[in-house]
């Protein structure tokens, strides 16, 4: 059975409004995610702030404060 990640403290850096996100992890890491399903609706109320991130090798998941989630692909670690 594949472990789950863990949740971390992340920062939403810069939604792009292409369904893209930079992110920067908790070690940090800054990461491109492209959301699955277009766009991820509450993205530019978070941009700036603290999220938490399931982080994987192939999809990752941002969680805001109030506990929604959005699914992203994983594209590329880009500092």
């Amino acid at each position: 059975m594949e472990n789950e990640p863990a949740l971390e403290d992340a920062l939403l850096v810069e939604d792009l409004h292409t369904g893209e996100f930079v992110v920067e992890r908790a070690n940090g890491e800054k990461w491109l995610l492209d959301a699955k399903k277009g766009w991820c609706p509450w993205g530019y109320e978070f941009e700036g702030k603290r999220v938490f991130l399931k982080f994987g090798d192939v999809t990752s998941i941002l969680v805001n404060d109030r506990g929604e989630q959005y699914e992203f692909w994983t594209e590329k670690k880009i500092e």
